[in-house]
């Protein structure tokens, strides 16, 4: 590899053949991790479920509250040509769909990198990326993140083009990226504040800026009239707006304290941990160093990706500000982190003596510690898998359980879909699982009568009750451990009993029982 990497004739050939190597290596190191028999849940099953809504109706569905669809909408092609009957088959081509999009990112990149530094560096940044633990976990979900990544980093190759009719073109991608996402649309502000910044002394070319900003506007504004009409907002400009609204009003109003959304003060202190957090291992070192050097050396071309860097990383720090604690916010920096570290490594090819063949042990250290890392922190799919098979036995069994089996009970949202035939709408497909909440009640005799009359029958109780703080409804864990204390309640299913790894007790509540303990 490092005959091709660091040639001084990268021929054609040489690059297509890199980069068959670097994209054959992502995808096999996705796939060892596939999680075929999983299923989707949370964010993924609803955009899974307005892919199959559009593509089973042929219309944009109404039902479904997300502020952004272009993601769901390019899954619902897809969808239309699938010839199955097995909902999971639908699942893997949502997750092969976000895997192609993260693996092939590493071209706009090589791209886009490509305008900063040497080629032989610019051939860096994509294995920087390919191999960032968190983006290979990522890709795995079935999420928006690889795609809209993919349009941003083609945008940004585009943007940063020194042919006008490019930098036009880039403001078409940004369209879709923010259809995709809308945080998008801070990037597309960065984006219009350096292109005034590039003619702020050209008066004639200003007339090109405001043609760039048409174009977006063009681009975006078709499903904006359609999400307006569907859901009565356009996802976009109206989500932006409402952030703005409220930043205004608990900043500048007396709001009291406990009606407070927004902790700018908190925001600053979870981005810094975060953005601290997805550094490691990969961007620790070359990030710091990366933007010293840039800002050291005064390049306006670097310096202006590390401003666009800025704009796109503004909506985590409104996210965290709010408690919505989603590293995910943060992804679409990682390009940018990957091309700040291969400038690092060009920066010090020119400071070493045999900088080959130690840039290329870096880099084969990098990726190492990079899987290592992705081997400690990948999600227990095992667990999962067993959380799914676990998920089917309580179906079989309740009709409404404790909300607080959580999220492992998230499964019990398509455990209905196992013998159905799909394709089905997701009005047909809708889980009748009832999910009853303590609503702050604190000891389990309040909570069985308040949830008698909500359609509780069982309570699902877990070893996890126990250790995890992030189970709520403590008095649960006494459950578990004591069960003989509560005659009321007949144990049903023992997941130790029937071979499972994880320990899980599913209850039936006999409320004749239950009347007479209380009495």
């Amino acid at each position: 590899m490092s005959n091709i990497i660091f040639s001084n004739n990268l021929s054609k050939f040489k690059i297509i053949i890199y980069f068959l190597l670097i994209i054959s290596s992502g995808f096999i190191f996705r796939y060892i991790f596939f999680p075929f028999e999983i299923p989707l849940i949370l964010d993924s099953l609803g955009y899974f479920w307005y892919g199959i809504d559009l593509s089973v109706n042929g219309k944009f569905p109404t039902e479904h509250d997300l502020p952004n669809n272009l993601w769901p909408s390019l899954l619902s092609i897809f969808f239309n040509i699938t010839n199955s009957e097995k909902f999971l088959d639908y699942m893997v081509i949502q997750r092969n769909l976000s895997i192609v999009f993260s693996v092939f990112t590493a071209i706009p990149i090589y791209f886009l990198a490509k305008k900063f530094i040497r080629k032989e560096f610019a051939l860096i940044a994509p294995l920087f990326f390919i191999f960032e633990p968190r983006i290979i976990e990522n890709s795995l979900a079935g999420i928006t993140e690889p795609f809209f990544i993919f349009m941003v980093v083609s945008s940004l190759a585009l943007f940063f083009s020194k042919q006008k009719k490019l930098i036009l073109l880039s403001f078409v991608i940004s369209g879709l990226f923010c259809l995709i996402r809308y945080e998008g649309l801070m990037i597309t502000f960065g984006m219009i504040t350096i292109l005034c910044y590039r003619f702020r002394n050209e008066k004639k070319n200003l007339i090109y800026v405001i043609f760039a900003i048409c174009i977006f506007l063009l681009v975006i504004t078709p499903m904006s009239i359609i999400r307006t009409d569907t859901m009565g907002y356009d996802g976009i400009f109206s989500h932006v707006t409402a952030g703005a609204e409220l930043i205004n009003e608990e900043t500048f109003q007396n709001v009291e304290i406990n009606n407070k959304k927004f902790f700018p003060e908190l925001g600053i202190i979870n981005f810094t941990k975060f953005f601290g957090w997805i550094l490691i291992p990969t961007f620790t070192i070359f990030f710091p160093l990366g933007i010293f050097y840039s800002l050291k050396n005064k390049q306006i071309k670097k310096i202006e990706l590390i401003i666009i860097g800025i704009f796109a990383l503004i909506p985590a720090l409104y996210a965290f500000s709010r408690e919505i604690l989603d590293p995910r916010y943060l992804f679409v920096i990682m390009p940018i982190l990957a091309i700040l570290s291969a400038y690092v490594l060009q920066i010090f090819s020119y400071k070493i003596k045999k900088p080959k063949i130690i840039v290329l042990i870096i880099i084969i250290l990098i990726i190492i510690i990079s899987l290592v890392f992705f081997q400690i922190k990948i999600p227990n799919y095992e667990y999962e898998k067993e959380s799914y098979l676990l998920a089917l036995k309580i179906y079989e069994i309740a009709d409404g359980i404790n909300a607080s089996y959580y999220p492992e009970g998230a499964y019990l949202r398509v455990t209905q879909l196992d013998n159905s035939i799909f394709p089905i709408t997701s009005i047909q497909g809708k889980s009748d699982m009832i999910f009853i909440p303590s609503n702050n009640i604190d000891n389990i005799d309040d909570y069985i009568t308040y949830g008698k009359n909500k359609g509780l029958t069982h309570l699902i109780v877990d070893e996890l009750f126990i250790y995890d703080s992030k189970r709520t409804d403590d008095f649960l864990d006494d459950v578990f451990i004591n069960e003989e204390k509560y005659p009321y309640l007949i144990k049903e299913f023992d997941s130790l009993e029937q071979g499972y790894s994880h320990h899980l007790k599913i209850f039936k509540i006999d409320f004749k029982k239950f009347n007479e303990n209380l009495n």
